[in-house]
């Protein structure tokens, strides 16, 4: 099992459909999902922060950042 994790979660992502944890069955389906949030977020959100995708210790973070 492979876990993606949003490291902090900011009032946009409270808001949002997405889940603060997910599991799937491989690690290459983590990253996948990890790296399409991303995207939707930095595209979808409010552009307060900005949001990456790290894989540590076999599972995928989502960290977020101050945008600017």
């Amino acid at each position: 099992m492979a876990t993606v994790r949003v490291e902090r979660a900011c009032g946009c992502f409270r808001n949002s459909d997405y889940e603060q944890e997910m599991q799937f069955e491989t690690i290459d389906e983590a990253l996948e999902k990890a790296n399409m949030m991303c995207t939707e977020m930095n595209e979808d959100f409010c552009h307060k922060h900005k949001f990456t995708s790290h894989y540590v210790e076999g599972e995928v973070i989502i960290k977020m950042e101050m945008n600017g």
